[in-house]
């Protein structure tokens, strides 16, 4: 037996593809049918073509066995006879493809049909195997699996690593001398056959990848919004990596990653995004990269799904020290160079790239959304403003005017009084003068309010019940209820806390409230009242069934001097809620249902609290200080 290793020169005079010019044809033929092969079978086919053509190695009979580097292990994909009359070397090729894909064969052939340890492969195969080059010697009797008198082995190289091993069998003699060069001739041609394929599938691949980044790029810097943006960014990462499938996460400030986007298979890519949270999780801990060729290893990654995701790598999206995402990808999409499991270091390089560009477009979008609030609420502030200086000039005018009608106004009053006091009980115009009366005392409360609003007074603070406050201040409107026949709806919780307020000012915004909703419900119509506690606030909400007028704001109805009715204004419910917020709570209106306003008065329990219990007593007793002196 002979052999010889990768790059060692065969005997002199001894090369197939040297020899002779029908050689040299067959040589210069395989080399242009290799030049367009798209594909490592085509390269195979190629290579069994010329292993048993007659220019070739010559072989009776070959078989070519890939290497599976996972399972350690040489597994038979294709095998070939040769021509019973000589045909040229395309024609040879065109019948080793027919022969591969018919299962119609040589009984002898399919004797091995599986797949074989290396260290069981009988002398010429290991030996060939062993140095990574070529072999050549006499079978031995019952060898396995091949067990013809003449054969010959050669390993294929792809790269540094082996690919496959071609072994064959010869009959006859009459070419002995040049089967060593041609069979070493065979292995440097499917050898650079297979590394061009890995040249142009890289090329492809770099391709693919300045394609989708110059795609996210534009994504990015158009008017696209996140969504549409980050959905391109995981699309380029897995066309760039070659990946089958991928997940996007997003991190809101203090929370757990959120799955915003999956790109795969339809039915399972949500399912698989879902299964690695626990994964990105650990990446946003880390703060980097991970990648895992067999999932199965990986503790966070379930069962069920490790052969899905396998290979796996995972990057966070970071910028200026912030993590503010992570993107998987996961499985491989076989190409035409049938490409090794694994994302490699390339892979994780433009990963890394597509991650810093997606998370650029994240913090941009972010960026952007704080700056569009900002100048949200510049104009709002701006508006605020112009209001708050309308409603000082225009509460300025109202106090002037107020301060000269109220005296005015004062004796108007005094003397339709008198006036009345001396009217007999029959006379007619003692009806007139009572609507005199009680439209200067409207008046003169409304002038009132509008004092208490330009220059409230500090509030009088005292523990009391709010439920009772209610209570009271309805029973001031019983009259009025049952007089239009208004039902009333009362539900007062009664476990709510008793709370630090100013009783008499919070019993005027009840009052005003109510007065208010009096005036919009209709004969027989409905008031519900009702009072609880939710979490550490106390509600008490009134509400009722009035008819809302189409065109009516219901913020408007909070308008110091906005004018609600004919002979009215709405300052009672300015004043009411600045007395409101003054106790640290808030005065909010909404429609509900069969209820066309809900009035609901929130006032906080924690800063309401009866201060006095707060904290130590202060008259506990102290210890004397005699007694702690030394020497006592």
């Amino acid at each position: 037996m002979e052999w010889f290793s990768p790059g060692s020169p065969a005997p002199a005079g001894s090369m197939a593809y040297a020899g002779s010019p029908g050689s040299l044809s067959a040589g210069a033929t395989l080399l242009r049918l290799i030049e367009r092969a798209r594909s490592v079978d085509e390269v195979e086919e190629l290579l069994l073509a010329a292993a048993v053509h007659p220019e070739g190695a010559g072989f009776a009979r070959a078989w070519l066995l890939r290497w599976d580097a996972e399972r350690d292990r040489l597994s038979q994909v294709r095998w070939a006879i040769g021509p019973a009359a000589p045909i040229p070397l395309s024609e040879c090729v065109q019948q080793v493809r027919g022969s591969s894909a018919t299962s119609a064969a040589n009984g002898a052939l399919d004797a091995f049909a599986g797949s074989i340890d290396a260290a069981r492969l009988d002398s010429v195969s290991s030996a060939a195997w062993s140095r990574g080059g070529i072999a050549l010697g006499a079978g031995e009797a019952g060898g396995r699996p091949w067990g013809a008198p003449a054969r010959g082995a050669a390993v294929i190289h792809r790269g540094v690593l082996p690919h496959a091993l071609l072994v064959g069998e010869w009959e006859g003699d009459d070419r002995a001398a040049q089967r060593p060069g041609a069979l070493e001739g065979l292995r440097q041609i499917a050898a650079a056959g297979l590394d061009s394929l890995a040249r142009v599938a890289e090329s492809r691949r770099r391709a693919e990848q300045i394609a989708a980044v110059a795609e996210l790029e534009r994504a990015i810097l158009s008017a696209l919004n996140l969504a549409e943006a980050l959905r391109v960014a995981l699309r380029a990462a897995c066309r760039g990596t070659g990946a089958s499938g991928g997940a996007l996460w997003l991190v809101p400030p203090g929370l757990a990653p959120r799955l915003e986007i999956t790109h795969g298979p339809g039915g399972e890519r949500e399912t698989l995004g879902r299964a690695l949270q626990a994964l990105a999780q650990q990446v946003v801990t880390a703060g980097r990269a991970t990648a895992i060729d067999d999932p199965r290893e990986e503790p966070l990654v379930p069962a069920e799904i490790a052969g899905a995701v396998a290979p796996l790598a995972l990057h966070p999206l970071a910028a200026y020290g912030r993590t503010l995402g992570v993107i998987a990808v996961y499985g491989r999409i076989a190409g035409p160079a049938a490409e090794p499991q694994g994302f490699d270091a390339a892979d994780r390089e433009f990963l890394e790239l597509i991650s810093d560009l997606a998370a650029l477009a994240v913090d941009q979008a972010q960026r952007f959304e704080s700056q569009r609030a900002g100048e949200q609420e510049r104009r709002e502030l701006k508006a605020r403003a112009r209001r708050q200086d309308r409603l000082a000039a225009v509460g300025e005018l109202a106090t002037r005017v107020a301060e000269e009608a109220r005296n005015p106004l004062a004796s108007i009053v005094a003397f339709a009084r008198r006036a009345h006091r001396d009217l007999k009980e029959e006379d007619p115009h003692r009806e007139h003068l009572e609507v005199v009366i009680r439209e200067a005392e409207r008046l003169e409360k409304r002038i009132r309010e509008s004092f208490e609003l330009a220059a409230p007074e500090p509030p009088c603070l005292k523990v009391e019940s709010l439920n009772a406050l209610v209570q009271e201040t309805l029973q001031t409107c019983g009259e009025t209820l049952v007089r239009r026949r208004i039902r009333l709806l009362k539900k007062l919780s009664p476990d709510l806390p008793p709370l630090l307020l100013d009783a008499q000012r919070l019993r005027r915004v009840l009052q005003n409230i109510i007065e208010r909703i009096l005036d919009l419900v209709a004969v027989g119509g409905r008031i519900r009242v009702e009072s609880r506690k939710v979490g550490e606030y106390v509600v008490v909400e009134i509400a009722h069934d009035g008819l809302h007028r189409p065109g009516d704001m219901l913020e408007e109805l909070f308008e110091p001097f906005a004018s609600s009715r004919v002979g009215g204004n709405g300052s009672g419910l300015a004043v009411a809620q600045q007395l409101v917020r003054e106790h640290g709570g808030e005065i909010r209106l909404r429609s509900e249902g069969e209820w066309s306003t809900v009035l609901s008065i929130t006032l906080p329990v924690p800063d309401n609290q009866d201060r006095r219990r707060i904290g130590r007593d202060r008259r506990a007793s102290r210890s004397d200080r005699r007694t702690s002196s030394p020497g006592r």
